[in-house]
């Protein structure tokens, strides 16, 4: 309901091309710098989540765990908020309001379907989501269309064939 409301009141005041943008992405594909510029970020948000994965669970889990063991967990709080904004960022930049939930929760859904662990089901998550926004960013420079729904096409037919493997 929030989300809903959230974006009725933003399409209130938002002229119709910033609209389409906001709820989209930025039309076309992406430059090559901007592309880059992209792939830097995710790998350094994927490096900080893979590297302190241990971590950031206890620190989840409990406080007091996290403590005992030597974590600040006020610290990794911060940092995750602060990776994890980035992405919604770069998300929302490439994607839009939209489609950026689709790339935050297809990646771990498809995991979900392939892990057998925790750890794997990161790994996995990780790898799908960056590997469909690149795949997306490059086959939308190829054909000439919105890098967002390219990107979101991509990681839904991951999803599918994870669908297929876990019948099988």
């Amino acid at each position: 309901m929030v989300f809903s409301a959230a974006l009725a009141v933003g399409a209130l005041f938002t002229p119709g091309e910033s609209l389409i943008e906001a709820l989209f992405g930025k039309p076309g594909a992406p430059t090559g710098w901007e592309t880059m510029f992209a792939v830097g970020a995710s790998i350094g948000v994927a490096a900080f989540f893979l590297s302190q994965r241990d971590r950031l669970v206890i620190a989840l889990v409990s406080r007091d765990m996290a403590r005992t063991s030597g974590i600040d967990a006020s610290r990794l709080s911060v940092l995750y908020l602060t990776t994890f904004s980035i992405t919604v960022a770069l998300g929302l930049r490439y994607l839009g309001v939209l489609l950026m939930g689709s790339l935050i929760i297809i990646p771990a859904a498809t995991a979900k379907h392939l892990a057998t662990a925790l750890n794997s089901m990161l790994v996995i998550a990780v790898t799908i989501a960056m590997s469909s926004a690149i795949a997306g960013s490059v086959v939308a420079r190829a054909v000439h269309c919105d890098a967002g729904p390219m990107v979101i096409a991509i990681v839904a037919v991951m999803f599918f064939v994870s669908l297929l493997r876990r019948k099988a």
